[in-house]
């Protein structure tokens, strides 16, 4: 059977539209099944670090600043006994000085040379009415009573004369250290004229200083004899602070500084100088405690809590806190425990339980 024209074109058009449509379903259910399906959306992770609780002390202190000065009772002042001028001055203040070290030398001042000389002349006057005396009572021209009158003035004549030469006052003298020490105060300038007594130099041994502290008086309750106490000078920097107690608590008000004064007796003064401004850290109370890092607690209104790390997720701790440092604060009640791993930083982002990454903290971040 012959097809016709017309229907030879049919059947063509019949196969191309049958190819047509098997290239659009073969394309559609190819990209169907070439296509990745999406992931569930991922847990957050934290970064975090994380320091391990553990035991220490930990103390209570008060701040407290002051000067170095001397122990009042231990302070040795030199002093001349008649009036004398300054040949030369060998020390100055704040010198240290070994026992028998030369301080100064004295001459005497014109006064104690006319004084010296009075004795003088007032012991040959004595002496010679003496003589003349037993003279004449040998000759019965003159009483014993006569004789008693002119041996007294001869004596005192004596006396006198005798307590200038001991106190030096005919010859130069040189004043030397009877122990070591520093010179803690010299106002005498060469050539100067010292009536008797007036102070020559003060001088302090070394282990007789104390630290004078101011302290609020509000502060006052906390405050005790013997209490430990970690002296630091402000203006010049040492390997570990002085340690020292208390040894006296005034009882008055400053009434230049409006302060309570406090006298420190230091264990060692190798590291002080004499007037030199330093700062106290009186230690008021001290406990052996479980502690945290301060960057690991955090406030939430009148209340504090920490963040610790268990199988990789944050968990919240409601904690009540104690005594505090500089660096650690203590635990006083709380559900954690020794060597729990807490979160030190990255912990203000934290929701309990977030899954978190852990890297340990070190001494660079401040810990």
């Amino acid at each position: 059977m012959k097809l016709t024209l017309k229907s030879t074109l049919i059947i063509i058009f019949i196969l191309i539209l049958a190819l047509i449509s098997g290239g659009i379903i073969y394309g559609i259910s190819h990209q169907v099944n070439t296509t990745t399906p999406e992931p569930p959306p991922s847990e957050p992770i934290a970064q975090v670090k994380t320091i391990k609780l553990h035991k220490g002390i930990i103390e209570q202190t008060l701040d407290a600043y002051g000067v170095v000065l001397p122990l009042s009772s231990k302070l040795k002042t030199l002093t001349v006994s008649y009036a004398s001028q300054v040949e030369e001055v060998r020390v100055n203040q704040g010198q240290f000085v070994k026992q028998g070290d030369l301080l100064l030398t004295l001459r005497p001042a014109p006064s104690s040379i006319l004084q010296w000389k009075q004795a003088q002349s007032e012991l040959s006057a004595a002496t010679q009415e003496n003589k003349l005396l037993q003279q004449r009572l040998h000759l019965k021209l003159a009483t014993q009573q006569d004789l008693v009158g002119s041996q007294l003035r001869l004596k005192q004549a004596q006396v006198t004369l005798k307590n200038l030469s001991d106190q030096g006052g005919n010859k130069k003298q040189a004043i030397r250290a009877n122990s070591p020490g520093i010179v803690y105060l010299s106002t005498i300038q060469q050539g100067q004229i010292l009536q008797a007594g007036a102070p020559l130099l003060q001088l302090i041994d070394k282990n007789q200083w104390m630290v004078r502290l101011g302290v609020e008086p509000e502060d006052y309750a906390q405050l005790l004899i013997d209490q430990l106490v970690f002296i630091t000078p402000v203006n010049t920097s040492i390997s570990k602070p002085v340690k020292g107690r208390i040894k006296l608590i005034t009882h008055q008000i400053d009434p230049t500084t409006r302060l309570l004064n406090i006298f420190v007796k230091p264990e060692s003064n190798q590291t002080l100088l004499m007037n030199d401004f330093v700062q106290g850290e009186i230690i008021v109370s001290s406990v052996e405690a479980l502690l945290a890092p301060l960057q690991a607690v955090l406030p939430e209104g009148d209340r504090y809590f920490i963040f610790s790390v268990k199988d990789g997720h944050a968990i919240k701790h409601w904690v009540q806190t104690g005594l505090k440092n500089d660096h650690f604060i203590e635990l006083i009640q709380s559900d954690l425990n020794l060597q729990d791993e807490v979160v030190v930083l990255g912990n203000y982002q934290l929701e309990s339980g977030m899954a978190v990454s852990i890297k340990p903290a070190n001494d660079k971040d401040g810990l």
